[in-house]
């Protein structure tokens, strides 16, 4: 029995990207897990999700994938909506989901680079989360939200952050209020 190809949302049409994607926000002692293009920026742990997959799914098959982790969904803390260029020069709007993780067992420390399955010039390893803007972590939104929402155990999320990079100017954070 031949294995079905996977398929994922990622629509591309003449210069455009529509992307939907899931990220897994794992930490250790003061420290986000993130994917790092080697000598470039980095990004939390995740993925595209696949045709029929749940959010909960993706996150969670994502995180295994990338770490050869399983790991408890704990809280969903962010959606995002992100409109950026690319390195291609593409547009993408990008939908995230952004979730706060447990790892079911250690993966790596501080300190540690630990090889990437998506790619050699990707590295898995840990960032300081008062060191996030010095390690370019993206979305750039994680950067003002995430120290203060980790430090009260995300008791004031989830949040629904809207950002627009387009490269000409400096990235527009807005969050939207729901409600009252």
């Amino acid at each position: 029995m031949q294995k079905e190809a996977r398929v994922t949302f990622s629509p591309s049409e003449s210069g455009r990207l529509f992307n939907l994607v899931v990220r897994g926000l794992a930490f250790f002692d003061g420290h986000l897990l993130v994917s790092r293009w080697l000598g470039g920026y980095c990004f939390p742990v995740g993925g595209r999700l696949d045709h029929g997959e749940s959010l909960r799914e993706a996150i969670r098959r994502e995180f295994l994938e990338e770490t050869g982790v399983s790991a408890t969904v704990r809280k969903l803390v962010y959606f995002n909506e992100n409109f950026f260029v690319d390195d291609r020069g593409k547009s993408v709007h990008e939908l995230g989901w952004f979730y706060w993780l447990s790892p079911d067992a250690p993966v790596g420390g501080p300190g540690i680079s630990l090889p990437h399955p998506d790619s050699p010039r990707l590295a898995l390893e840990y960032v300081a989360l008062d060191r996030l803007e010095e390690e370019g972590l993206v979305p750039p939104f994680l950067r003002l939200y995430l120290p203060g929402d980790y430090s009260d155990a995300f008791a004031h999320t989830p949040r629904h952050i809207i950002l627009a990079d387009r490269g000409d100017q400096p990235p527009e954070v807005q969050e939207v209020e729901w409600g009252g």
